[in-house]
C-alpha cells in the first residue's frame, strides 16, 4: 500500500489539474463554480478563471474541489 500512496501523492502534487477526454473535462482543485448551465461553465481556480463554452454540458460527478463535466466543448478560456 505504501507504493500506491507514494505514486498518488507524486501524481497529485500540484495546485490544480485540468484533463480533457472525449467529450469530457475533469478539473481538480477548483475554488468555486461561478457559472453553470448547458452552454457555459466558469470555474474559479487559484490564479485564474477557467471558462468553457459549448453545448449540452452536464455535470457527471461532483466532489469537493473536483468536477467531471460531459458535453461538446467548443472553447476553453483562461481569464486573469
Amino acid at each position: 500500500m505504501h507504493l500506491y500512496e507514494t505514486m498518488k501523492n507524486f501524481l497529485m502534487d500540484c495546485s490544480y489539474s485540468i484533463d480533457f477526454f472525449e467529450n469530457c473535462i475533469h478539473v481538480f482543485n477548483y475554488i468555486d463554480i461561478l457559472k453553470l448551465n448547458e452552454k457555459e461553465i466558469a470555474l474559479q481556480m487559484s490564479k485564474f478563471q477557467l471558462v468553457l463554452t459549448g453545448n449540452h454540458f452536464v455535470v457527471k460527478q461532483l466532489e469537493k474541489r473536483e468536477i467531471l463535466i460531459e458535453g461538446e466543448i467548443d472553447e476553453v478560456r483562461f481569464l486573469r
